[in-house]
């Protein structure tokens, strides 16, 4: 029956097993293309992969460890599966971006590695930790100089300024007045130019420090000096004293 055809032969199903086929029987250069489809080959169960078993026979493996792969292909890893040891320091170092620096697969905050920038201290924030909740936030440095100006101190717009210092003395408010031309044997009020700054007052009559308190040379109220005794005519009466303004 050598070269012999038979047309039209069927071979009943499961007839023909691998034992009854030598190693190359079959080869894949006489297998129509597309003729073995899934449908064709046994099946796996679910979430398992084909591959090459024992003596290159086709053969499906769970997928187990670390990695997962569902059924309709979608790659999982597991959480806390991928480690820094696992990582590349080339790798690292391509996931760091401004700010961070990556040392032996690593990643961790540094500052230096941040650009230079000219500060707006009306509009830019700096990072801080929040007390309340010991979490990393942001705050305006307007903001912050705000919460740092105490007494004597304004912020406006992230910029101190110091506040008036009530009683602030300048050169110009310590002054000196003549008195002598209002001395004459009978007068005991003298009005001085402006009101003086308490306990500022010095007084000399003919070249002698008054003592100033009731019962002794003068009182004084305001801007008016009183004496306990008017001054003779020719008297010699000054006055050194710091205005209050």
């Amino acid at each position: 029956m050598n070269n012999t055809r038979i047309r039209g032969l069927q071979i009943k199903d499961a007839d023909i097993t691998v034992t009854q086929l030598a190693n190359d029987a079959v080869e894949t250069a006489k297998i129509k293309d597309k003729n073995v489809t899934l449908a064709k080959l046994e099946d796996g169960a679910d979430k398992q992969l084909l591959i090459a078993g024992a003596a290159g026979v086709p053969a499906y493996q769970t997928v187990s460890g670390d990695v997962t792969i569902g059924n309709t292909g979608i790659t999982t890893i597991g959480a806390t599966k991928v480690l820094a040891v696992m990582i590349n320091d080339n790798v690292a170092t391509e996931m760091a971006g401004a700010g961070l620096k990556a040392t032996a697969g690593v990643l961790a905050f540094d500052v230096n590695e941040l650009a230079d920038a000219t500060v707006d201290v009306s509009a830019d924030s700096i990072a801080i930790v929040d007390a309340t909740d010991v979490s990393s936030k942001k705050e305006s440095i307007a903001d912050l100089v705000t919460a740092m100006a105490g007494t004597g101190l304004t912020a406006t717009a992230g910029v101190l300024s110091a506040d008036a210092v009530a009683n602030n003395i300048v050169e110009s408010d310590i002054l000196y007045e003549n008195q002598s031309a209002n001395c004459n044997g009978s007068n005991v009020e003298f009005t001085l130019a402006q009101t003086p700054i308490a306990n500022s007052v010095q007084v000399y009559q003919n070249g002698l420090l008054q003592e100033e308190g009731s019962g002794n040379d003068y009182t004084i109220a305001a801007a008016v000096i009183t004496f306990a005794t008017a001054p003779a005519a020719d008297d010699l009466c000054l006055v050194h004293y710091i205005q209050d303004n």
